[in-house]
């Protein structure tokens, strides 16, 4: 049953004018608390051990310019970023931290300095140093089984996809700070390309500027580009380089890993695109000028019937014989207007225009994929299409695996290019497979994107238990993965019924599209934070994320006997902001308790490490909504544990998700008595930090610079009294508006 129970929006989400109030903190540094006394003795001869091995055996080490990489693995209770071991892997010491890893830190190298750091082992210096060595497990080099991930070479060559001459690679390039060890590199990338050991990518992606060109795919339509060039110029200029290359034989492998030249090598994967209504297939809407956009990542639209919904069509990456037809068209179909062929399914009823991005190929075909294209075409579609906010991309990639706990090429560039252009990626999460049955498929590991589960529907035509033939999370290094889902047996283009978060995906999209249009200063962020606001669930779910976007009322709207504000911030990490004088509205207040529920729903903008490895996330946000308790008059958290710094790092990753960059936190209050208080106001928490600043260049905080995070925040009337909203209003006064065009808000009478 399409839904359209939201015609006009009675109380639009508010949008918060309040300035927060910053408090300067200062960080904990090594003191001797830090010392791990029982290990330190045993560490130092450990360590110095390990150290005299690196001087005896480095001849045999990858070098460049005197440069070598380490892998430096830390005890796992010493994982939290105030253990960084910098005092000891010092530049005094000719070395320093250039990555994080899974358990340590890569730690950049020089050979001659190997004696300085034995005996900086044997003698420390002073207190930070010796908090270093109780704390490091041991010191190796970084080796081949480390830059293959535990795999062999057989492994990755057998997953690579085929090519003209071997097999497709991407090939992330080690990262050194030093720059003549930069170029030393290059040049020993550079023999490999001459004696045809190592072959490039050529990249031909421009969007045409004549009619005539729109009916060439763009690989045609010019000169290509060397992708080992390009990767060049980008790791010589900031130290961070990837490249889609070719790889003609199993030995040439072999040699190049051998050669300490990558950082990790990962086999191409192809992107593969992965009875709910009744009656008449519905005809396509004629009345969409007004509608907003979603852009189909896909395989193109070719159902004559939907071209009226066409907004815009990019010229295709594939051309016409590689691409899905079928899937394209029925992902279209259903960003359209999929409450229309989905009549028995509690949707909402939204039409959306369409922009056509033909780049996702056939499965049966014998397309060639090449991720770096993508990208690139995806970067010339947004410039040529920047009003168009939210992409649609129901495609994965499946297949070998290097390392779960890695984000993929593509989930890491299409979070780049989304931050760029403020877009809004929308992305399946994937379907089961034999080859993968647990993890989300790539591009569903994209930070900045909304990942989509299935759902499967109860006989009411609402959203019910996990749909089986989806996917779960978590993501990489433990990312929150899906964020919502959403019916995943759908009826389509053609009346056929059909299951998969392919299809599960274009409901959000078309929502996400519509959210955009509707609010006075959308950002991708801000729509992210809405959307997993409205999902039900009080707790992240594997399969299913928050929840379904969607229950009668949409993310713009305040559900009756409800109030919701929105805004967003800058925030400088390393002070402490506080949103004063939140009111408590009466209607959260019963016989002088609060009464009621509240949700919590921030997204940061988070600094990414360039190595998609370990501790993906370098700034993390923390927030509570915080009330006065009675008895000691102090500010106490009513949503937001506050315990992300306090407990061991390891609990704090696992049980809190210290690291991720949505933060969700829900309290029901309205069991029994509800809850004391003091005072007749809220105050909101929020505080940004850092960790592995090294790898950006960067020694302090400070020049990270200020993160921008979203927030959303709803109250709950205890006996769903709809007068809560006009009670913030009022109390809010000035410091609050609607939060949507066109439709202001009036500021009630006072009584």
């Amino acid at each position: 049953m399409a839904d359209d129970r939201d015609p006009p929006v009675l109380n639009p989400v508010l949008s918060l004018q309040m300035d927060p109030a910053p408090e300067s903190r200062r960080g904990g540094g090594k003191g001797r608390e830090s010392i791990v006394h029982e290990r330190l003795e045993p560490q130092q001869k450990k360590l110095s051990e390990d150290a005299k091995n690196l001087q005896s055996s480095h001849a045999k080490f990858p070098v460049f310019a005197d440069k070598t990489h380490l892998n430096v693995r830390m005890f796992p209770d010493s994982l939290a970023p105030s253990y960084t071991p910098h005092d000891l892997f010092s530049p005094e010491r000719g070395c320093r931290l250039v990555a994080p890893l899974r358990m340590g830190y890569l730690v950049e190298a020089d050979i001659n300095y190997f004696p300085n750091l034995l005996e900086a082992i044997g003698s420390p210096s002073n207190c930070a140093v010796q908090v270093d060595l109780s704390r490091v497990s041991d010191i190796k080099v970084f080796d081949q089984h480390a830059r293959l991930r535990g795999h062999s070479i057989d492994d990755l060559w057998q997953a690579a996809p085929e090519a003209e001459d071997g097999r497709l690679f991407i090939m992330w390039f080690a990262p050194f700070r030093d720059r003549a060890a930069r170029e030393d590199l290059i040049a020993r990338i550079g023999a490999f390309s001459s004696s045809e050991a190592l072959l490039p990518v050529l990249l031909a992606t421009r969007l045409p500027t004549t009619t005539e060109e729109l009916e060439q795919t763009l690989p045609a339509a010019t000169p290509r580009q060397s992708s080992i060039a390009r990767a060049m110029r980008s790791y010589r200029n900031t130290g961070v380089g990837r490249a889609t290359v070719r790889v003609p034989s199993k030995e040439n492998l072999a040699g190049l890993v051998a050669s300490g030249t990558t950082f990790r090598i990962d086999p191409v994967r192809r992107l593969q695109s992965a009875d709910p209504g009744e009656g008449a297939h519905p005809p396509p809407p004629l009345d969409l000028d007004d509608s907003p956009v979603v852009a189909v990542i896909d395989g193109g639209l070719h159902a004559q019937s939907y071209k009226p919904a066409e907004a815009w069509r990019a010229p295709p990456l594939f051309p016409d014989s590689h691409a899905d037809h079928q899937h394209g068209n029925e992902v279209t179909s259903l960003a359209v207007h999929a409450h229309a062929w989905n009549n028995n399914r509690n949707l909402p009823a939204l039409n959306c225009r369409i922009g056509t991005v033909q780049a996702v190929p056939n499965s049966r075909g014998a397309a060639t994929f090449n991720e770096s294209e993508l990208v690139e075409y995806l970067e010339l579609v947004s410039k040529d299409h920047p009003d168009t906010r939210v992409w649609n991309i129901s495609a994965n990639q499946n297949g070998f695996v290097s390392d779960p706990e890695e984000v993929s090429a593509l989930g890491h560039e299409l979070a780049l290019l989304a931050r760029k252009y403020n877009l809004l990626p929308v992305i399946s999460v994937g379907n089961a497979s034999t080859g993968n049955s647990r993890r989300p498929s790539p591009p569903a590991d994209c930070e900045a994107a909304i990942v989509v589960g299935g759902r499967q529907a109860d006989a009411d035509g609402n959203p019910s238990q996990a749909c089986p033939a989806c996917l779960r999370g978590p993501g990489p290094d433990g990312m929150l993965k899906p964020d919502v889902s959403w019916f995943s047996n759908l009826r389509m283009l053609g009346g056929i019924i059909k299951t998969g978060s392919s299809y599960s995906t274009p409901l959000v999209s078309s929502l996400a599209a519509h959210t955009f249009a509707a609010l006075r200063d959308p950002t991708p962020d801000l729509v992210k934070a809405l959307c997993i606001n409205a999902a039900e669930l009080e707790e992240h779910d594997p399969a299913l994320g928050w929840g379904t976007p969607y229950d009668g009322h949409m993310p713009w709207a305040c559900a009756p006997g409800s109030v919701t504000l929105a805004w967003r911030a800058r925030l400088e990490p390393g002070a402490a902001y506080y949103w004063n004088d939140i009111p408590v509205p009466p209607e959260l207040v019963r016989n002088g308790k609060l009464y009621g529920k509240a949700r919590l729903t921030a997204v940061l903008n988070p600094l990414v490490s360039p190595f998609g490895g370990a501790n993906y996330f370098s700034s993390r946000l923390e927030t509570s909504l915080q009330y006065l308790d009675k008895p000691d008059g102090k500010w106490v958290p009513l949503l937001g544990s506050m315990r992300e710094s306090t407990i061991a790092e390891s609990a704090a990753r696992s049980d809190l998700k210290k690291w991720q960059p949505v933060r969700r936190h829900d309290a029901d209050f309205s069991k029994g008595q509800g809850r004391q208080f003091g005072g007749n106001s809220f105050r909101l928490y929020a505080r940004v930090y850092t960790r592995d600043l090294y790898q950006f260049g960067w020694s302090h905080h400070s020049q990270a610079g200020p993160q921008e995070a979203a927030f959303v925040l709803t109250l709950w009337s205890g006996e769903n009294q709809s007068s809560i909203f006009d009670s913030t209003v009022q109390r809010l006064g000035n410091f609050v508006e609607s939060a949507v065009l066109e439709q202001e808000i009036e500021q009630p009478l006072h009584r």
